[in-house]
This record gives structure tokens, C-alpha cells and sequence, in this order.
């Protein structure tokens, strides 16, 4: 019975000092946030990156488009007259239409197949915005017309038509101009404010589970003692130019090499800042002198075949210190700039993956490792893990920061005034159909660009941010449905996080389909041949690019589209 009570005093007093951690971290004043969001340039993609990120399996490594096809001299006349045959057909409308309307059918393809064979067909209309939109046009037409007999309420709820899927193309190819002149900086600042707001808090670099999230699923369910570092960053021992960033002692070396590339090439494209794995840190004041900080190292901590990734609180880094970012010595030249904008960066580097298997790093490659959790059979860690709940109070915390730019993002994507011509073109066709599009609205054009933000800017999404941006997707979906939204204590968290948001948002898009300027058919022809336009800037990126150039892509686009226009001309 004794031991029953100090086990209950020891877990209430656990208890009340979680509490008190969690309430001191709400007071986190919001302009230290907005502070480090101050941003003069977005890296949006360009058009052609834009395109190939909107498309699956759409790339210049693999797309068969831009290959040429290994056929035998004796098959090649006939081939290429088959080709040519089959481009003048593509440039038929009611071809088109008869070869989607085929192979919709149930059963023609699978859905995987549906979606490849959209992307193309999308891709070669890129440089016929007006057949392109024709065609998603009379599709559209016959496809409500039938759903309309067979009484079909949910047209536009699920993607799984290749007319639905060309749909969807069209209109968000039609968006570039928008998002670069207006939309863009709302959705760039809410990924911004995302990844900054996590990062000021412990994110364990194995699991992407974070204390500072709205996912539960990835909610670090444990007190994590930590101190927030400035560092004074030395880039390639250019003493000149000290680099202040902030940084959490918990953090791993990894991690650390990370916040310095945010900071020293703050405003600069993904594709132009170099790897974690091209570079090293440096301590210039270490115990023993300068001293090269790694994840893994003699130093590290093992326990019963774990070892625990180093961090600045392992090598007793103190606030202020000075240290050195170098590339590491390579002897080929430009190496450090990555030539495509299309990479992902995970918060891990490759060497520190939860479980390695390998006989290239020694031993410790083939044990497993941790970061912030305690080790398995840590008591401290089971008692926290029992009363993990109280931890949630961090998902609302993180919301209420994340308030602001929710709003700003919101409000700007349902700006009537700033529709691009054919998106306004698009909703007024379907008004008159007097379907109910609403959902598809959100879900199809929008949602997208909020969960992925790499399809329209040249970053890398981590993986502690992207749980957030789904679940931003889904409330901003939701926002557009009319059904009650309905919660009770069994409701998932980030649902209870919403609940009094979504009927906010709501009355913010009442009025917005009403206000909607109509477009006639002149100005939406101009805005598609300016759209179509956008071909030139696609060659010219062709043309510029080493891996492409020698292929002679932009020579062999022209050709086509030169062919495509002359059979526009004729028919």
C-alpha cells in the first residue's frame, strides 16, 4: 500500500509539472514566429517544373515522351507513318473524345492507368489550351447529362474518370498565373508558418513525431528538456560573416546543418542550397579544440546494442558558440548546387535511418537508433507514456499559433476578385448546369496546392510538416461541404481542433460563388493563348538544362508543336 502511494504521488507531481511546462509554452509570443517568416522572394517552380510536379510519373528521366522509342530499322517507316497518322487524330476533338469516353469504360484500364494515360494526353494539349478545353468541355456536358438519368449525386466526389482526371488537369495548368500574382504567397507563408512553428520545438529526427504539431499521429507524447541556442555560423571559413541561428540543444547534427542552410540561404530555391551530406560542421571551440560534429561518432551513446544520435547536448555546446559550415572536400566542381528543383530532404539525413542494414559504415550501421524517446526500458519514459493525453493540450497550442496564416490562406484562395479567367469561366459553365460543384471546387483546384507545396514551389516538404498540411487540406475541404459538422468526444482530435473554425470558414464562402464575375468566350480564348504560350518558356528550359540539352528535347517540342498548330490551321 506504501508503494501504491508514492507511485501516486510521484505521477500526480509528473503530472503537475507537465502541466506547468505546457501552459509556460502557450505564452510563446507570436512575433517571434512572425519574425522569422519575413521573406522577400518566393521560390515558386517554374512553369515547366510546375507542370511535371501536377502529373504522375511525368519526368525528364523517365518520361517516355521525351525518349525516343528503340525500334528497328526495318519497323521504323512504319512506325512513323502510324505516328503521324496518329498525331492528326489528336487534333481531333471528337477523336478525343470518343477514345476517353472508350477507355472510361469499366474494366478498360486501372485506375493507376487512368491517371498515367490522363497526365500524357494532358501534356500533349498543353500547347492547345482551347482544344484542351473543348474537349474537358463536351466530356463534361455528356458526363452530367448521364448522371443526371441515373439520379448521381456525387459527380465530382471522386477522381476515378479520365474525364474528371483531364478536368482537373486543365484547370490547375490554368492557374500558374494566379499563384504567381496573388494566391501563392498566402499557401507559401502557410507552409512557412508550419515548418517554423514546429521547428522551434524538439522533432525527433528518427520518427518525425514533434511536440509543436495538430497531427496526434505524430504528437511527441513525453517532456523533452531542452534550451534554445543561438550559434554564430561561419560558412566555409569566411570569417567576415557570422550567421546568428537559432537551435535547440536537443537537436541532432543533422537537424543543426539544416537550420543553418534555412538561415544562410534564406529566400533561396531548394535546388540552389546544398545537401546535409554536403557538408560538415565544425566547432572552433570544443574541448579539445575544433572538433567535427557528427550524428554518429566514437562518442556516441550505446545501450544493449542501441546508440543514440549525438546532439549539441551531447557535445555540450553552450549558446553563442562559433562554428564552421564547410563543404566537404570534393574534387569536382559545382557540386554543391543541386541540379533539380523536383528533390525531397526528409528531416533524417541518409545515415541516420531508424534501422540501417549495410556493412558500409562498420558496425553501427547494423544497430538500431534513437533520438529524443529514452531507451525502451527507461521508467521515466513509461510513466509519461502512460498519461500521454495530457500532451494533447500541445495540438491546440499549435493551432492557435497557426491561426493567423490559416485565415490569410483561406480568405485569399476564395478572393472572387483574383480568379483566373478560366477558373471563373469553368464555375459559371457549371452553374448553368445547376450541379452542385462546390466540394469538387475546393477539393480538386485548391486542396492540392495546400497539402503539397512543392508541386508549385521550389522547397522540400519534411516529413513533420506534411501531416499538418493534409490535415489543413481536409478542413478546407470540409469548409465547402453543407453537411452538419458533427462532433462528440469520440471525434479524432484534429476534428475537435476545427470544430469552431468550419462554420466560420463557411460563411466566409457563402457569397463567395455568388460574386463571381461572368467571363465570355473572347476573353477566355486570349487567356488560354496566353496559357498555350507558356510553350516557349518550357523550350527554352529545355534548352538550358545540361541533361537535356544534348538530346535536343527543345528541338524535337518545336517540331511537334509546329505540326500540331499546322493541323489546327487546316481543320
Amino acid at each position: 500500500m506504501k508503494e501504491f502511494k508514492m507511485e501516486l504521488m510521484t505521477r500526480e507531481e509528473m503530472i503537475r509539472k507537465a502541466s506547468k511546462e505546457e501552459f509556460a509554452d502557450a505564452q510563446m509570443n507570436i512575433r517571434d514566429i512572425k519574425s522569422d517568416l519575413v521573406t522577400t522572394r518566393v521560390p515558386f517552380c517554374d512553369y515547366q517544373t510546375f507542370v511535371l510536379h501536377l502529373f504522375p510519373n511525368q519526368d525528364i528521366q523517365s518520361n517516355p515522351l521525351l525518349h525516343d522509342s528503340e525500334i528497328t530499322d526495318d519497323k521504323k517507316t512504319g512506325i512513323q507513318s502510324a505516328m503521324e497518322k496518329l498525331e492528326t487524330l489528336l487534333l481531333k476533338k471528337l477523336f478525343l473524345k470518343s477514345l476517353v469516353q472508350t477507355l472510361d469504360r469499366p474494366n478498360m484500364l486501372t485506375m493507376q492507368e487512368k491517371a498515367h494515360f490522363s497526365s500524357v494526353l494532358s501534356i500533349s494539349l498543353l500547347g492547345n489550351m482551347r482544344l484542351f478545353f473543348e474537349l474537358v468541355h463536351c466530356l463534361l456536358v455528356d458526363l452530367i447529362r448521364t448522371s443526371t438519368k441515373k439520379n448521381q449525386k456525387s459527380l465530382f466526389r471522386r477522381l476515378d474518370s479520365i474525364t474528371m482526371r483531364l478536368m482537373v488537369n486543365w484547370l490547375q495548368t490554368g492557374l500558374y498565373k494566379q499563384l504567381k500574382s496573388h494566391s501563392g504567397m498566402q499557401l507559401f507563408m502557410l507552409y512557412k508558418a508550419v515548418q517554423t512553428i514546429i521547428e522551434m520545438a524538439p522533432v525527433d529526427a528518427l520518427t518525425a513525431n514533434s511536440k509543436n504539431t495538430i497531427a496526434e499521429e505524430k504528437l511527441l507524447k513525453m517532456r523533452i528538456e531542452h534550451q534554445t541556442l543561438t550559434l554564430q555560423i561561419d560558412l566555409n571559413g569566411n570569417s567576415d560573416q557570422h550567421y546568428p541561428v537559432k537551435v535547440l540543444d536537443c537537436d541532432t547534427i543533422s537537424q543543426v546543418k539544416q537550420k543553418c542552410c534555412a538561415q544562410i540561404y534564406k529566400n533561396k530555391p531548394a535546388s540552389e542550397i546544398p545537401y546535409n551530406e554536403e557538408l560538415s560542421l565544425e566547432w572552433q571551440e570544443g574541448r579539445s579544440g575544433k572538433l567535427t560534429l557528427n550524428d554518429i561518432d566514437n562518442t556516441s551513446d550505446r545501450n544493449n546494442g542501441l546508440i543514440c544520435l549525438n546532439t549539441l547536448k551531447h557535445y555540450m555546446v553552450r549558446d553563442n558558440c562559433k562554428m564552421v559550415l564547410m563543404y566537404k572536400h570534393i574534387d569536382e566542381e559545382d557540386v554543391y548546387a543541386n541540379s533539380s528543383g523536383c528533390r525531397t530532404e526528409s528531416v533524417t539525413s541518409e545515415d541516420i535511418i531508424l534501422l540501417v542494414s549495410g556493412s558500409d559504415g562498420g558496425e553501427d550501421t547494423e544497430k538500431q537508433k534513437w533520438h529524443l524517446p529514452n531507451l525502451p526500458d527507461d521508467i521515466k519514459s513509461n510513466r509519461e507514456s502512460d498519461f500521454g493525453d495530457i500532451f494533447l493540450n500541445r495540438l491546440f497550442h499549435t493551432k492557435l499559433l497557426l491561426t493567423d496564416y490559416i485565415d490569410s490562406t483561406f480568405e485569399g484562395l476564395i478572393d472572387s476578385q483574383s480568379l483566373s479567367i478560366p477558373i471563373r469561366y469553368f464555375l459559371c459553365m457549371l452553374d448553368k448546369f445547376g450541379n452542385d460543384y462546390k466540394i469538387d471546387y475546393a477539393a480538386r483546384v485548391w486542396a492540392p496546392f495546400i497539402a503539397k507545396p512543392d508541386i508549385l514551389f521550389d522547397v522540400n516538404l519534411p516529413g513533420h510538416v506534411e501531416p499538418c498540411l493534409d490535415i489543413l487540406r481536409q478542413v478546407f475541404v470540409e469548409s465547402f461541404t453543407q453537411t452538419a459538422h458533427k462532433v462528440n468526444k469520440e471525434s479524432p482530435p484534429q476534428k475537435l481542433l476545427f470544430h469552431k473554425d468550419i462554420p466560420r470558414y463557411r460563411k466566409l464562402i457563402a457569397p463567395f460563388f455568388v460574386r463571381v464575375e461572368p467571363v465570355n468566350e473572347q476573353e477566355l480564348w486570349s487567356e488560354l493563348e496566353e496559357i498555350s504560350n507558356y510553350k516557349s518558356e518550357i523550350i527554352d528550359d529545355f534548352e538550358d538544362m545540361e541533361e537535356s540539352k544534348d538530346l535536343q528535347f527543345a528541338h524535337k517540342l518545336e517540331e511537334v508543336i509546329d505540326l500540331m498548330e499546322e493541323f489546327s490551321s487546316d481543320s
